[in-house]
Protein backbone atom coordinates (compact mmCIF):
# COMPACT_ATOMS: atom_id res chain seq x y z
CA UNK A 1 0.00 0.00 0.00
CA UNK A 2 1.19 3.54 -0.97
CA UNK A 3 0.70 6.85 1.17
CA UNK A 4 -0.02 9.87 -0.57
CA UNK A 5 1.85 13.25 0.54
CA UNK A 6 1.01 16.29 0.33
CA UNK A 7 3.27 18.71 -1.61
CA UNK A 8 5.21 20.70 1.69
CA UNK A 9 5.13 23.85 -0.53
CA UNK A 10 1.89 23.78 -1.49
CA UNK A 11 -1.15 25.57 1.23
CA UNK A 12 -4.08 23.49 1.94
CA UNK A 13 -6.56 25.09 1.26
CA UNK A 14 -8.83 22.58 3.68
CA UNK A 15 -6.35 22.11 6.70
CA UNK A 16 -8.56 20.72 8.99
CA UNK A 17 -8.02 17.31 7.09
CA UNK A 18 -4.46 17.41 8.66
CA UNK A 19 -5.37 19.02 11.71
CA UNK A 20 -6.39 16.58 15.21
CA UNK A 21 -8.31 19.94 16.76
CA UNK A 22 -11.10 21.24 15.49
CA UNK A 23 -10.85 25.20 13.99
CA UNK A 24 -13.48 27.51 12.91
CA UNK A 25 -12.71 28.74 9.28
CA UNK A 26 -14.44 31.58 7.19
CA UNK A 27 -15.47 31.12 3.54
CA UNK A 28 -12.45 31.95 1.04
CA UNK A 29 -15.02 31.92 -1.59
CA UNK A 30 -18.71 33.10 -2.12
CA UNK A 31 -21.35 30.84 -1.83
CA UNK A 32 -23.88 32.84 -4.32
CA UNK A 33 -22.78 33.19 -7.48
CA UNK A 34 -24.55 35.75 -10.54
CA UNK A 35 -27.51 38.08 -9.44
CA UNK A 36 -31.22 37.42 -8.67
CA UNK A 37 -31.60 38.78 -12.11
CA UNK A 38 -29.88 35.41 -13.54
CA UNK A 39 -32.08 32.92 -11.93
CA UNK A 40 -34.98 31.57 -10.65
CA UNK A 41 -34.26 32.41 -7.05
CA UNK A 42 -36.01 35.81 -5.98
CA UNK A 43 -33.14 38.71 -4.59
CA UNK A 44 -34.54 37.74 -0.05
CA UNK A 45 -34.18 33.60 -0.83
CA UNK A 46 -30.71 33.79 -2.06
CA UNK A 47 -29.37 36.45 0.53
CA UNK A 48 -30.86 34.05 3.20
CA UNK A 49 -28.58 31.39 1.18
CA UNK A 50 -25.80 33.26 1.72
CA UNK A 51 -26.15 33.94 5.63
CA UNK A 52 -27.43 30.49 6.13
CA UNK A 53 -25.31 28.18 4.05
CA UNK A 54 -28.71 26.16 2.78
CA UNK A 55 -31.34 26.66 0.75
CA UNK A 56 -35.14 25.40 1.91
CA UNK A 57 -38.08 25.48 -0.64
CA UNK A 58 -41.35 25.80 0.76
CA UNK A 59 -43.48 23.05 -1.05
CA UNK A 60 -41.10 22.38 -3.70
CA UNK A 61 -44.03 19.36 -4.98
CA UNK A 62 -47.68 19.40 -4.58
CA UNK A 63 -49.45 17.27 -2.66
CA UNK A 64 -50.88 15.58 -5.88
CA UNK A 65 -47.53 14.89 -7.00
CA UNK A 66 -46.33 13.16 -4.13
CA UNK A 67 -49.38 10.79 -4.27
CA UNK A 68 -48.28 10.56 -8.19
CA UNK A 69 -44.92 9.85 -7.85
CA UNK A 70 -46.21 7.37 -4.66
CA UNK A 71 -48.59 5.67 -6.77
CA UNK A 72 -45.73 5.11 -9.57
CA UNK A 73 -43.50 4.07 -7.06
Amino acid sequence: MSVIESHPTVDDVYPTRKSGEAALLYRQDPVVYGRPEDGPIDAATLESYEANGFLGVDQLITPAEVAEYSAEL
